[in-house]
């Protein structure tokens, strides 16, 4: 039962990833990611549906559009592929329950979505340097909303979340208009994304994610320093590294807390 099962969440991500191929070709355009259907960008040719399998129509096709001929981006089937590996992991990294609290607990459900939904979103900040409001927005509501229904996560809870994580980077980029006299140092999509944070697990989630996010940064730039990658104007998409500390945050943030505080105590007393 549990290949079965791992099978069929692998199916789940592949759909789900051919789901966030859309919205990462369609949002940042501004086009309605429901019409027109599935087509090609390139002749405008209508994509069949045998033609729209995950990962196996680009196989089939040999990577090539069926009427024009022209080239198939590889990053459609790389992100159905990336998205059903990590809602593998994510179930193995949550336990056998994972379908059954998916089917009892929207919350968890919810939560499981927005993981995932990191993935479109790293692509589109790297991109386009923008997270779209069509993504963090509703989240936020769903999220708000999903607090009042049986879960881990009061409407308080929820709330306090939002206001604490969308408020804590609004003030961090204040400081840094304040600091650095030049424009907004602060992204306003990163803003929602971290408010939708909190408001789907609370504060501590929120805090933590932006804590891991900013260690991760922190690196991320001293990568590109050190290799000479840095953007001509200097602007380092924050989104990414948001995704990634709520991964963290989420899946190992209090085996890491409880483990810095082991070890600074040992430091601080000895022993």
């Amino acid at each position: 039962m549990e290949i079965v099962a791992a099978i069929f969440v692998v199916c789940c991500g592949l759909i789900l990833g051919s789901f966030f191929n859309v919205l990462i070709w369609r949002l940042p355009r501004h086009e309605s990611i429901v019409k027109p259907s599935s087509h090609c960008p390139k002749c405008n040719r209508p994509v069949r549906p045998w033609e729209n399998i995950p990962v196996a129509s680009f196989l089939a096709l040999r990577g090539k559009c069926a009427g024009c001929g022209q080239k198939i981006a590889l990053q459609y089937p790389l992100v159905e592929l990336a998205t059903a590996g990590a809602a593998l992991f994510l179930w193995y990294a949550t336990g056998e329950s994972l379908s059954s609290n998916i089917a009892h607990n929207t919350q968890f459900a919810l939560r499981c979505f927005a993981l995932l939904l990191m993935i479109p979103v790293t692509l589109i900040d790297l991109r386009h340097r923008i997270i779209p409001d069509a993504v963090t927005l509703p989240l936020l509501g769903a999220a708000l909303c999903a607090s009042f229904l049986p879960g881990d996560t009061t409407p308080f809870q929820s709330a306090a979340g939002a206001i604490v994580g969308g408020g804590t980077l609004v003030a961090m980029g204040w400081l840094g208009k304040i600091i650095f006299r030049k424009g907004e140092a602060m992204g306003g999509g990163d803003v929602k994304l971290l408010a939708a944070a909190g408001a789907l697990w609370g504060p501590k989630i929120a805090l933590l994610t932006l804590f891991f996010g900013a260690l991760a940064g922190t690196i991320g730039v001293g990568v590109l320093l050190a290799v000479r990658r840095v953007p001509e104007d200097r602007r380092i998409p924050f989104g990414p590294f948001l995704a990634l500390g709520l991964w963290i945050a989420v899946l190992w943030g209090d085996l890491l807390v409880e483990s810095y505080i082991k070890l600074a105590t040992r430091f601080i007393y000895g022993g």
